[in-house]
């Protein structure tokens, strides 16, 4: 596999990344968090979605962009010849092949699984075939034998291997403590039986009790059933009797409501008859009440005349206080038009002479600020061509006579001298110029006299025309108030002359005093009007009260026959108290009987219902012993199974861990001598997973810490050779994160070296890490780094020329 290039829109902190990758080492630097290992997971996530990830969609994408922005990494990578574009986002995935424009798989899990296929790795073995995370060569130095081990079983696949026996053994301690539960709760069987046994004696006494009960019953309710028809009539009786008594008070009650209603009756008549006496003397008094009303009304109306003409006179009082200040107000604005035009005139002149002075001030500006910038840019020639005779001359005198000209090429020679003379008699010659211009410079700094006379005639004009303009100003504002005063005074005397008519037109003659008299006799008749509609309504009524009185002696005598008839018909029943009392005991204790039979009999019935639940508790009791006996057989057979099966996992580990370690020995001494140019050739890890490096078929007892680094770097190329070769591919891409955190800087030259040396196995290198000085040794440069202001992270590739870099244009655009 060989990586051709990455784009990254919108993910994590990278805003638009587009990184094209090269053969050879590639070196992606910079600071912590700018960004680098973001590109790693960018390149997992395109491959294999999701679980190659950390956390969730809204953290994939870029924290600036808005809620709906497209997240979107474009991988294109070669493999077996052929070459893959795989472009994935938050929602769709799609996989090109060999420049097609058609997608060979799209959807999300449609991608992740073409590519698993054509790759042939799991994500795990992916990591562990061409990643190697951060400090991880630090750490496979300070691990022990053991956690040796379970790492090398990790990244080989074995490690399932373990977590299957220890699954296995996790059901063999759940099948043992099932055993012992069984055991525990299984009981005896001949207990068991006597229970039974017990149960179904006990069953069948509760069933010849229920049927004793059940006969009782039947007895009970038979004599009840013969003495229901007496009881009914009994009720039957009392009930009518209570209703003719009720309907007796009913009627007695009637005849005192009747009764009640002859005396208000008449008490009413006599009311009537005393309001028809008293309505006499108040119908005298009314008669002048129309002609009392029609004066107010009149008096009234003359009122709000009055009103009107107070009103009038008001107005036309105010309007002559107007037209007397606006006559004032004219007089002083008479003379505007005559003042309007001396200053429209003054302001024209001063105008005039402001614009001569203005362009004779900006011919003698512009002069004095050329003179001024052409001597700044003298000045400065002079201070440039200074600096670089003066490099020159330092240049040559380092050289020396032996040197050759940096200008022309030829050795300098007899010519040292000649130069160098000529060379310094120009940078004397430039210095005096620089002297001349520096005081040229110096005279023309302050602004001349006339240029600063011309200003101040200028600032002089400036507050002439602003007093002129501002005069002519209030004098425009004053000629036209002046139009609107003569307009209004004659809109004022026309409404004068309005105002002066409609008060003439309002007659006069309200008499005040006459009103109030007037009104006040006007209430009093009113209240005796009211007075008299009362009696007139109580006189009105005297027919009403007659029918009134008819009626209720007619209901009286209605209700005493009622009465009388309900007495005979109560009589008629002979009915007794006494006699219905004694039936309804008689009654009650037939019911309290068959009352406590029916409870007797329940209770009997309650106690078969619990005998048939213990008989068939007991019975259940039997089938499950039964049960749990062939349970816990099938449990002890389970147990020997996974008490076998946690041995052969045992074995089955020993055996495979007995095969991996000679074959990581085996390609970690060809790796060995590759990357040694032959001083060692052979590696062993032993039983113990400790790695040997062997001199001359020898154990090297001591080894140094750059041999060290070797051992370890061979170790994690073995396994990622190994896990490569089980799939099918020749391992030709290595990604090599942070793994120089805790080296020093010989180490690290070490470590490069190394790389170097393998380039006819591993194609494409590519470097993780902070550390400026790997750079010189790299063939590709990808520099990362944070832009805060925009808060994004940006990369670009540098040139490496073997000394100076010279950035060339950012990879990324925010």
């Amino acid at each position: 596999m060989r990586l051709l290039s990455l784009r990254l829109r919108n993910f994590r902190q990278h805003a638009d990344t587009e990184i094209a990758f090269r053969s050879g080492l590639t070196g992606v630097i910079g600071a912590n968090g700018a960004g680098k290992t973001t590109i790693l997971e960018a390149i997992a996530w395109a491959i294999y979605g999701a679980q190659a990830a950390r956390g969730t969609n809204d953290t994939i994408r870029f924290s600036r962009a808005g809620p709906r922005s497209r997240v979107e990494v474009e991988l294109g990578f070669a493999l077996g010849g052929h070459e893959y574009r795989v472009v994935r986002t938050l929602n769709q995935a799609e996989v090109f092949l060999d420049g097609s424009l058609l997608p060979v798989a799209s959807s999300l899990g449609g991608v992740t699984e073409y590519l698993h296929a054509r790759i042939g790795m799991t994500r795990e073995e992916f990591f562990n075939t061409y990643f190697t995370g951060q400090k991880e060569l630090a750490f496979l130095a300070a691990m022990g034998p053991s956690d040796r081990g379970r790492f090398l079983s990790q990244v080989l696949g074995y490690e399932r291997l373990r977590r299957a026996q220890e699954l296995a053994r996790a059901r063999r301690n759940e099948l043992r403590s099932e055993i012992r539960g069984l055991r525990a709760t299984l009981g005896d069987p001949e207990v068991l039986a006597a229970a039974r046994v017990e149960a179904e004696r006990a069953l069948g006494e509760a069933v010849q009790a229920y049927a004793a009960a059940r006969r009782a019953l039947e007895e009970a309710e038979e004599e009840r059933k013969a003495l229901e028809p007496k009881w009914a009539k009994a009720q039957e009786a009392r009930e009518r009797f209570r209703e003719l008594t009720h309907a007796m008070e009913a009627a007695a009650a009637e005849r005192e409501n009747a009764q009640r209603d002859v005396e208000r009756a008449r008490a009413e008549l006599e009311t009537v008859a005393q309001a028809q006496k008293a309505l006499k003397p108040l119908r005298m008094q009314l008669k002048v009440l129309p002609q009392l009303s029609d004066e107010c009304d009149r008096l009234a109306e003359l009122a709000r005349q009055d009103e009107q003409r107070r009103a009038l006179a008001r107005q036309l009082q105010e309007l002559e206080k107007e037209l007397a200040r606006g006559a004032e107000r004219q007089a002083k604005v008479e003379s505007a038009p005559e003042l309007e035009r001396k200053y429209a005139e003054e302001l024209e002149i001063l105008k005039t002479g402001r614009a001569k002075f203005e362009a004779e001030l900006e011919e003698k500006r512009t002069a004095w600020l050329q003179d001024r910038q052409d001597a700044a840019a003298k000045l400065q020639f002079c201070k440039d061509r200074g600096n670089e005779l003066r490099d020159q001359v330092k240049e040559i005198q380092r050289l020396g006579p032996e040197g050759t000209c940096p200008t022309c090429g030829r050795p300098l020679g007899k010519h040292y001298e000649s130069l160098l003379e000529e060379l310094r008699d120009q940078l004397g010659s430039i210095a005096q110029d620089a002297k001349w211009w520096t005081s040229r410079f110096e005279q023309i700094q302050d602004k001349p006299a006339d240029v600063a006379e011309l200003e101040a005639k200028l600032r002089q004009f400036g507050v002439a025309v602003e007093d002129r303009a501002g005069k002519l100003t209030r004098c425009q504002a004053a000629v036209q108030e002046l139009e609107g005063l003569r307009k209004d005074r004659a809109a004022r005397e026309a409404r004068k002359a309005e105002l002066a008519a409609e008060l003439e037109a309002v007659p006069a003659g309200y008499d005040a005093a006459r009103h109030r008299e007037a009104e006040r006799q006007l209430r009093t008749l009113r209240e005796v009007e009211k007075q008299a509609a009362r009696l007139e309504e109580a006189a009105g009524r005297a027919a009403e009260r007659e029918k009134e009185l008819k009626e209720a002696r007619a209901r009286d005598a209605a209700a005493e026959k009622h009465r009388a008839d309900a007495a005979k018909a109560r009589d008629a029943l002979r009915f007794s108290e006494d006699d219905f009392a004694r039936l309804k005991a008689e009654h009650e204790g037939l019911a309290e009987r068959c009352h406590l039979a029916g409870l007797d009999a329940a209770e009997r019935k309650g106690a078969v219902r619990t005998a048939e639940v213990e008989a068939q508790g007991a019975r259940r009791a039997e089938d499950e012993y039964r049960e749990r006996a062939r349970e816990l057989g099938e449990r002890e057979t389970d147990l020997r199974h996974h008490e076998e099966l946690d041995g052969a996992f045992t074995e089955l580990r020993n055996e495979l861990n007995d095969q991996v370690r000679p074959e990581l020995s085996e390609i970690g001494s060809l790796f060995l001598a590759q990357l040694t140019d032959g001083r060692y050739t052979a590696m062993e890890i032993d039983a113990g997973y400790n790695l040997m490096v062997l001199d001359e078929g020898e154990e090297k007892p001591v080894i140094s810490g750059g041999e060290e680094d070797i051992a370890n770097l061979v170790l994690r190329l073995s396994l990622s050779q190994m896990i490569a070769e089980r799939a099918g591919h020749p391992l030709s891409l290595l990604i090599l994160d942070e793994v120089f955190g805790s080296l020093d800087v010989a180490r690290r030259d070490n470590v490069l070296n190394l790389l170097h040396h393998l380039e006819d196995r591993f194609e494409q290198v590519i470097l993780i890490t902070h550390i400026e000085g790997i750079r010189e040794g790299l063939d590709q440069v990808l520099r990362v780094e944070f832009d805060e202001r925009a808060g994004t992270s940006v990369v670009r590739e540098e040139v490496i020329t073997g000394g100076d870099d010279y950035p060339e244009a950012p990879m990324a655009a925010d």
